[in-house]
């Protein structure tokens, strides 16, 4: 009996022993997020979400893929603009945000108030500033230390043609940016020594994944700008790199898991979670949004829809209507990146419904151009803002070929009549478009003095009630 007891603990002995020397695995929590564009009314239920994570994994990280504002004028108009968001994602807990396009919507110095608010750092290392901003709490990428590892996060941002982020270029103000691909192999070399290398982008999701087919080193990126749901169906590994993007206005977050044996990530994987469906709320952060909320002045009725509308399109023409009906010209043109929501049910239409639709409320600027001309437009804004132009005062249809650019447009005035390319047309539009659109025409522009928001006020003044929602004047053949 004595001799099976000692065998016993002999095997005991040599299983712990054999445990002890299994290299110990270590966990790495990501919950990222993206594109909130200022939709407070779910951040309860976002920190109820992220507090109940914490309550499991105290030292998760908690990113943001930029865009935290412009879509929610409780948050872009407030007094001091965009304060409330910030004032949010502190009481949320966010660790780390990038830069996305619309956070210059207000300008440099409001973002530099950003940056003063904010209980994080931003990371971007594709822009810097002119000394005299003195931008707080800005760096190319960080280093967090999280169970012995050492994480690195480098941020970059997306640029157009033009070399800027998608806002209007009068916004840039002493920033000045490079493309994020030329400056990464530089922070990628300064961070080799980190356990784990993740980027933090606002450069929409097919970028993000030409980036990882070109940068397998890196081992994931956590993305913004295209709004792309990423996870529904499992994980998106590309040449070896986990690429996330969590859709929009806080309804879903990504939770990655990263798990480690000596120091190297050995298994990686990733969960898409709906904040719309969680249940919980965090009550502090429910009577912060209750008192942004509070401000009656949003809640004054301009005008009633009687049909539903489902499509940005038909938004867009309402858009469009206002512009040039208010202006007296032949047409009026939008582009789709400016219409900001693409439902509106039946029932009253509130100051705060069209500050939301348009929350750049950019002056509108008057052309006399060419039948040509316009056609030249058209093509423009479809490659420039990729998808077709909204209009008044006419209607088209068009192909688009094998370089994905719009051909065979047709284009039909409201009387019926074909466009003539030869006749000279008044035309209005905002000034974002006159900016970024290149397209040849020799009218540079007049401004209207009046922006589109005051003239979308003005038009409904005359339309107790609107009905757009079967209005399309856009076609693809």
């Amino acid at each position: 009996m004595k001799k099976i007891t000692r065998l016993v603990m002999v095997a005991l002995a040599a299983m712990l022993f054999l445990a002890s020397c299994q290299p110990k695995e270590q966990k790495i929590y990501v919950v990222s997020t993206n594109d909130m564009h200022a939709n407070i009314d779910y951040f309860p239920q976002l920190a109820a979400l992220v507090d109940s994570l914490r309550g499991v994994h105290p030292d998760l990280l908690l990113f943001g893929a930029g865009d935290n504002r412009s879509g929610n004028p409780i948050n872009d108009r407030y007094e001091e603009v965009s304060k409330p968001m910030y004032e949010l994602m502190n009481a949320v807990g966010f660790d780390l945000s990038t830069f996305g396009n619309h956070e210059w919507d207000a300008g440099v110095l409001a973002l530099r108030d950003v940056l003063t608010w904010a209980q994080f750092p931003f990371v971007c290392a594709n822009v810097t500033f002119d000394d005299s901003l003195q931008m707080p709490n800005v760096k190319p990428y960080v280093v967090f230390e999280r169970n012995g590892l050492k994480i690195g996060v480098v941020g970059g941002i997306q640029l157009g043609e033009n070399g800027l982020p998608d806002f209007h270029p009068k916004n840039a103000g002493g920033s000045h940016f490079v493309a994020f691909t030329d400056v990464l192999p530089q922070y990628l070399d300064t961070l080799k020594d980190c356990n784990a290398i993740f980027l933090l982008t606002h450069l929409g999701y097919e970028d993000d994944r030409a980036v990882a087919e070109k940068f397998p080193q890196v081992d994931a990126i956590f993305g913004g700008h295209s709004h792309t749901r990423v996870g529904q169906d499992g994980k998106q590994m590309v040449n070896g790199v986990l690429v996330t993007q969590a859709e929009a206005k806080v309804k879903f977050v990504t939770l990655s898991t990263f798990t480690f044996r000596k120091g190297e990530i050995v298994d990686v994987a990733s969960e898409l979670l709906s904040i719309r469906d969680f249940k919980g709320r965090n009550a502090k952060v429910q009577a912060m949004v209750d008192g942004y909320n509070s401000n009656e002045y949003f809640r004054t009725v301009v005008t009633t829809n009687t049909t539903a509308i489902d499509s940005p399109e038909s938004l867009g023409c309402l858009m469009t209507d206002a512009i040039r009906y208010t202006t007296g010209a032949d047409m009026g043109f939008q582009n789709p990146g400016g219409v900001r929501f693409d439902t509106l049910s039946v029932r009253p239409v509130t100051l705060k419904d069209i500050l939301a639709l348009d929350p750049f409320d950019n002056e509108i600027v008057a052309f006399t151009l060419s039948g040509q001309e316009i056609i030249d437009l058209m093509k423009s804004c479809f490659v420039t803002d990729g998808g077709p132009i909204y209009c008044s005062g006419c209607a088209y249809n068009y192909k688009v070929d094998d370089n994905g650019e719009m051909t065979d447009i047709e284009v039909t005035l409201e009387d019926g009549k074909p466009l003539d390319l030869n006749a000279k047309y008044n035309v209005v539009m905002n000034s974002y478009m006159t900016s970024v659109f290149d397209y040849p025409h020799e009218d540079e522009g007049r401004s209207t003095f009046r922006n589109s928001n005051e003239l979308m006020l003005e038009y409904l003044a005359q339309h107790p009630e609107i009905d757009y929602g079967k209005t399309t004047r856009v076609t693809e053949k």
